[in-house]
This record gives structure tokens, C-alpha cells and sequence, in this order.
């Protein structure tokens, strides 16, 4: 998984390629299951936008823009939420790595459990097409196919899942849904992530609760970071930090993260329909 937009698409938790990013240096603190969620955080209409900015050889640049939206839908004759994910570079940097990515995911609302999972990247004329389903009562993932520069590799391929298991995109969601309130610095929650048709154990470390600034004025947040898998763009281990709205909505708000080249920074820059007050905000 190569640009920016791999972690940008993912939103700001667990990505990158390949190995493993292991489990937390210090298991003495305490750990969270991202499992059996109620979701009281975000509905259907929120849509959030951000900004990407990278630096490299000491230069920043406008690099593009990544949009979530969460619409209410139907699959299979059951309500869920599909949720949308967009990244791509602006066209003044597209000389430079041009990057045309979409990823969907369709979440059980009543568990916050991935029912269907959905990647089509086109990252500097790479491509990746991805369909995987979801059975929960079966434990199991079935790969519909997976594509690469329009070659198929794999189709029709079941993998044993826990009943925790998380794709991508719809592990930000669930992340937004933990309560925070009870964790001490120190703190992480873990997640299942499946990538790549493979299971891989990840987790966010809880850094406490910072006040920002940014352009919509300055915010309380906690702050978080996130372990890393290890490939051509990212850093593994616990290098990228997380920024999120420390009220009800949860919502990611600044994230910053040093590359193998260079260094990113993510804003958000607009949102909509959010489920609650912005309460996180100071007046």
C-alpha cells in the first residue's frame, strides 16, 4: 500500500502493508476489544472532509483531499450504513504521485460489524480492486476477487475470521464508538484488521487530552497512536499521532505522521450532519 491515501482512505488508524505490527511494548496497561459496539457517535448525513499537506526536502505542499460520507442504505433486505471514503491528490500534485482512490464499506448498524467491503485505488497508475463479504455467524470472509492492474489473483476465497473482525474503513467507525472515558494514559484498544484477504492484529495507544487549534477555532481532543504496519510509505510502530474530538461525536480532527520520505500532515476541513453537538469545541 504506497501514498498518503492508503492511510488517509483508512482514516487516520491502522495501515500500511504486509508485516505484522505486533502488540503493544507494554501489556501491563490496560487493553480494549474493538468488539460488540453500540454506536451512539456518528448517522446517516455525516459527511467530514480533510485536507493533506506534505513536506518533503523542507517544503509543504497541498497534496489533496480525502471526504467520508455515511449514507443509510440497504443490503440483502437488511438496513446498514454505507459508508464511503475518497482520496485524491490535487492535480498540481499529481506530476508527482497522482493518486485516485475509493474504498466502501457496509456496517451492520446494530453491532458495527463490516457486512460487505469495497477497495478500487489507482495510486501512481497501480491499481488495486478489492470485494470481500462478511459472515459473522460463520466466521468467515469470502474474497470475491482481488485485482491488481486489472489481473485477477483471487476469487472466491474463504477466510476464517473472528467475530471481531474489522476491513479497513469500517474499522474507524468502530474505533469512534469506544469509550474513552475510563482509559489512562497508556491505555490501548485493539482491533482485527483484515487486509489484504489476511488477519492482522493491530492497536491504538491512548496519549491522554490535548486542546488544539485549527481553523474552526481550538478544540479539546484525546490523542492517540496508532500502531503501524510496516511498507513502502510508513514507519511501523507507534510513529503517527491522532487528534480526535473529545465529545460524543468523536470525530478525527489533526493527524501527523512521519514517512519513510518526507512527513504529512491531515486537517479536517469541513464537516456536516454530525450525530451530536460539537461539544469538544472552546469557546
Amino acid at each position: 500500500m504506497k501514498p498518503i491515501f492508503a492511510f488517509i482512505a483508512a482514516c487516520f488508524l491502522f495501515t500500511g502493508a504486509a508485516p505484522d505490527a505486533g502488540q503493544p511494548e507494554n501489556n501491563q496497561n490496560g487493553t480494549l476489544e474493538v468488539c460488540d459496539l453500540t454506536n451512539s457517535t456518528f448517522q446517516a448525513g455525516e459527511t467530514a472532509t480533510y485536507k493533506v499537506y506534505y513536506n518533503w526536502t523542507a517544503v509543504w505542499m497541498s497534496a489533496g483531499k480525502a471526504t467520508f460520507n455515511v449514507k443509510s442504505e440497504t443490503l440483502n433486505n437488511k438496513s446498514v450504513y454505507h459508508i464511503i471514503s475518497e482520496g485524491k491528490t490535487q492535480r498540481t500534485f499529481d506530476w508527482f504521485y497522482k493518486v485516485r482512490d475509493r474504498y466502501e464499506t457496509y456496517l451492520d448498524p446494530s453491532t458495527m460489524k463490516p457486512l460487505k467491503f469495497v477497495r478500487d485505488v489507482n495510486e501512481g497508475g497501480f491499481t488495486i480492486n478489492h470485494l470481500y463479504g462478511f459472515d459473522h455467524t460463520k466466521k468467515e470472509a469470502l474474497i470475491y476477487y482481488h485485482k491488481r492492474k486489472g489481473k485477477l489473483q483471487v476469487q472466491n476465497k474463504t477466510v476464517a475470521i473472528s467475530d471481531c473482525t474489522q476491513d479497513l474503513l469500517s474499522a474507524v467507525y468502530a474505533a469512534r464508538c469506544i469509550d474513552y472515558s475510563k482509559m489512562k494514559v497508556g491505555d490501548v484498544f485493539n482491533v482485527e484488521l483484515f487486509l489484504d484477504g489476511a488477519i492482522y492484529p493491530v492497536y491504538a495507544r491512548y496519549l491522554g487530552k490535548e486542546v488544539i487549534k485549527t481553523d474552526f477555532g481550538k478544540f479539546r481532543c484525546v490523542k492517540f497512536a496508532p500502531s503501524l504496519l510496516e511498507g513502502d510509505v510508513f514507519k511501523g510502530g507507534e510513529h503517527m499521532t491522532v487528534w480526535v474530538t473529545d465529545d460524543a461525536n468523536r470525530l478525527p480532527l489533526y493527524i501527523e505522521s512521519p514517512l519513510t520520505v518526507g512527513y504529512v500532515k491531515v486537517y479536517l476541513s469541513d464537516y456536516s450532519g454530525l450525530r451530536n453537538p460539537m461539544n469538544a469545541k472552546v469557546n
